[in-house]
């Protein structure tokens, strides 16, 4: 088993609804698939900048499969009714990959949207940061589409916005991660 830096746990949002929220696994890869296409067109856009129907398997392969420390990726993932295949499906995850030889990183979240505004998305972002800061990652950057009110929102909720630069039509944004406690 390889240390993943993240001890998965249960969740339990704001509606009292219980999530597990784990590291991402290779295995990951089909809750992907499903996670994709069970979003609405528009938060299919604002996560890849694309109105993409269906993920590609290589896509899918290249987010399921993280090294742990400059590629990181934390799921939300709900438990299923017995005997319908997989025993969970993945509802949010965020993630981070680290610019090569730098303390920076991208980072992306992404919340299936019948679970959007019910506080998943900052609990993911701020446990997302606490493991990057433990890899010694000092901010985060991101690129966010002036329509995603809700991202720009839970970024400024959080205090999270230190420099926003709108440029080429999106906003570059980047923060530093609060120190560990």
């Amino acid at each position: 088993m390889v240390a993943t830096g993240f001890d998965a746990r249960t969740l339990e949002l704001r509606d009292g609804t219980k999530l597990q929220i784990r590291p991402i696994v290779p295995e990951d890869e089909p809750l992907l698939h499903e996670a994709v296409a069970a979003m609405s067109q528009r938060t299919v856009y604002f996560r890849f900048f694309s109105p993409i129907k269906r993920m590609s398997d290589a896509l899918a392969h290249r987010l399921a499969v993280v090294d742990y420390r400059d590629r990181f990726a934390i799921v939300a993932a709900a438990r299923r009714p017995h005997g319908s295949g997989h025993k969970e499906r993945i509802v949010g995850v965020a993630r981070y990959d680290r610019a090569r030889d730098t303390d920076v990183a991208e980072v992306a979240v992404a919340v299936v949207d019948e679970f959007q505004r019910r506080g998943l998305g900052s609990v993911l972002l701020a446990e997302l940061a606490r493991v990057a800061r433990s890899q010694r990652i000092r901010s985060f950057q991101l690129i966010v589409l002036p329509e995603n009110r809700e991202m720009l929102g839970l970024l400024q909720k959080m205090g999270w916005i230190h420099q926003a630069k709108l440029s080429g039509g999106v906003y570059e944004i980047s923060f530093d991660l609060p120190e560990l406690a």
